[in-house]
């Protein structure tokens, strides 16, 4: 009984904090994310990413934290207190919540592999510059993408490879190797494991501001923008209809304007690298203090909270 109630209060109270600060992230993200202001895109990405997993990763280490030690340390084992009606239907609904999220990632998943198998058949391997490998795929097969989480591969049709130039094709294939870099297939997978409706602004959201980063990563000097935007444009006359999968990233996303990237690369101009040492100089003092303020209330915060959870079980 001691294991259910400890399961079934941190479940709750996990649930009570996930569902406002998801609620509050769907509906504030566009406002916050024009008071930061980011300067560039990779940093915009950055943010609109860490808002998206942020209710998520606030619930877990609240649970991880304070809930489960204030449980375990101030509850007495030797009792037979029932778990209680709201502690245990909102675990449920945790666990439903937790199910559901759990199920998407691994359909995601799948579906990805079967894909990725598919379009492998009949492929050869091309010389890569980078360790991640690249593929020549010869028919059903995305136009250029990067596709899987664990071990992604680049492929690139044969069509693809017909109408870009040497140039533009090094270029499109650094785009993809950014993708891969900043694990953006993985970030996709989070989203489908910490699902909330509501989400699918802020992350189509990301995914246009990750494309521009990984323009941003593919470009250096106004020769690399000028190839870039050319082979947007020709792969884009290729197919109208690309074929995808979940867990993986194309040369053309579809919530990307295809002009408004073209003309971005075209007015290219050689930009100041962003170390973010600023950001880091703001971010440490209030990590620091906020820090310091836990330790400082650790005890009579878990003894408030474990007076909650009594009410709560009530």
């Amino acid at each position: 009984m001691f294991a259910a109630r400890c399961i079934g209060i941190s479940l709750a109270l996990f649930l009570v904090l996930y569902v406002p600060a998801s609620l509050a992230v769907s509906r504030a993200w566009d406002m916050l994310q024009q008071i930061v202001a980011p300067r560039t895109a990779r940093v915009s990405a950055s943010f609109l990413f860490a808002l998206r997993i942020l209710p998520f990763v606030l619930a877990s280490a609240f649970t991880l934290l304070f809930t489960l030690p204030s449980f375990l340390l101030l509850e007495p084992r030797a009792t037979d207190e029932a778990i209680g009606t709201a502690p245990l239907m909102l675990g449920l609904c945790c666990v439903a919540l937790l199910a559901a999220g759990i199920v998407q990632a691994v359909l995601a998943q799948m579906r990805t592999s079967r894909a990725l198998m598919k379009w492998l058949e009949g492929s050869t391997a091309l010389e890569s510059e980078d360790a991640i490998p690249v593929f020549r795929t010869v028919k059903d097969a995305p136009s250029l993408t990067v596709a899987g989480v664990r071990e992604p591969k680049v492929l690139v049709s044969e069509a693809a490879i017909a109408v870009l130039t040497p140039p533009e094709l090094r270029t499109a294939l650094r785009h993809e190797m950014a993708h891969a870099r900043s694990y953006d297939n993985l970030k996709k997978l989070l989203f489908r494991f910490s699902v909330f409706p509501g989400m699918a602004g802020l992350e189509s959201a990301w995914a246009e501001q990750s494309e521009l980063a990984a323009d941003d990563a593919a470009v250096s000097c106004v020769r690399d923008a000028l190839d870039l935007a050319a082979a947007l444009i020709k792969v884009s006359r290729l197919s109208t209809r690309q074929p995808q999968a979940e867990l993986a990233t194309g040369l053309l996303h579809s919530a990307t304007a295809l002009g408004e990237r073209v003309q971005r690369l075209v007015s290219w101009e050689k930009r100041p690298p962003i170390t973010g040492r600023g950001y880091w100089q703001l971010a440490l003092p209030s990590l620091g203090g906020t820090v310091f303020v836990v330790v400082a209330t650790y005890g009579s915060v878990l003894t408030g909270l474990h007076q909650l959870t009594e009410w709560l079980v009530r």
